[in-house]
């Protein structure tokens, strides 16, 4: 059962599906013979009410959605396919489509809301689709901005709930399985650390881009008497036990204060050469 704490959204969101669907007109998107699927391969920003319906549906599991700086969440993308996750090739098509709840700005491609001239609409592979509706086009249009506003008051508190997600990531319970933030740090190398990222729950260390030198200066800061500084530094083999105490810290220390100035990042992601630059190291 839909969550009914979030009634109206719900009616936004399905009414603005039935107007659609029932609006537009065109050619079988699902015949591989038509259509490959591009209109699939936009990153789309969802509201996380809606993420959880497709978690609860059994579409996708939390790892499906990616922190955005939009609305709550951005749509994993298939970087191999180059499209949307809940793209299914065997179906060729949406999975989600007919589902009554699908993302509000999917429908919108190619026809758009309103074709006063009458001209010919037509996707990248094919044309031939039609507005049948303008009335039922118009009233979806009106309720995409009620959908945009709705998602931009959750957005902005559930970048306020980053102050619970750091909380989680020190020896919290997720998904069934006990998490902590520092146990995840030892596995990495300080060379392989490249900063933080805003999961689901809980804040999880970023790897970095090849090697990095950006540990170095935090381990002279806090364990400068370590054997593997400072010539040795990219053979070190694990994060200690002093630094991810300390990096958990510091991170409980900054990251709020670098949201609140800097924004939220569009992934989700903190680099640590920001975080340090922001907070400046030397006055620890």
């Amino acid at each position: 059962m839909i969550d009914q704490n979030n009634k109206y959204f719900w009616q936004v969101v399905t009414q603005f599906n039935n107007f659609m669907k029932s609006a537009i007109e065109g050619p079988n998107c699902i015949n591989p013979q038509i259509c490959k699927g591009d209109c699939c391969s936009i990153k789309i920003n969802i509201p996380k009410v809606l993420a959880k319906e497709y978690i609860r549906r059994g579409y996708a599991n939390i790892n499906d959605f990616i922190r955005s700086n939009v609305f709550s969440f951005q749509l994993r993308f298939n970087e191999k396919t180059g499209k949307c996750f809940l793209f299914d090739k065997q179906i060729n098509g949406c999975s989600i489509h007919n589902s009554g709840i699908k993302p509000p700005q999917c429908w919108i491609y190619p026809t758009g809301f309103l074709n006063p001239e009458n001209k010919q609409i037509k996707c990248k592979k094919v044309t031939g689709w039609k507005i049948i509706d303008e009335h039922k086009a118009k009233q979806a249009e009106n309720l995409l901005q009620k959908f945009i506003f709705l998602c931009k008051i959750e957005a902005k508190k559930e970048l306020d709930l980053i102050k619970m997600r750091l909380n989680n990531s020190d020896n919290t319970i997720s998904q069934n399985k006990s998490y902590s933030l520092k146990e995840e740090l030892i596995k990495f190398t300080p060379s392989s650390l490249g900063g933080f990222k805003d999961l689901w729950e809980h804040i999880s260390p970023l790897p970095a881009e090849g090697l990095s030198l950006q540990m170095k200066k935090f381990c002279v800061l806090y364990n400068k008497n370590c054997k593997y500084l400072v010539d040795n530094f990219i053979n070190c083999p694990s994060v200690c036990e002093t630094i991810a105490n300390k990096l958990v810290e510091f991170l409980q220390q900054s990251l709020l204060l670098y949201v609140k100035k800097k924004g939220a990042d569009i992934k989700g992601e903190y680099p640590l050469y920001k975080l340090f630059t922001f907070k400046n190291l030397t006055s620890f």
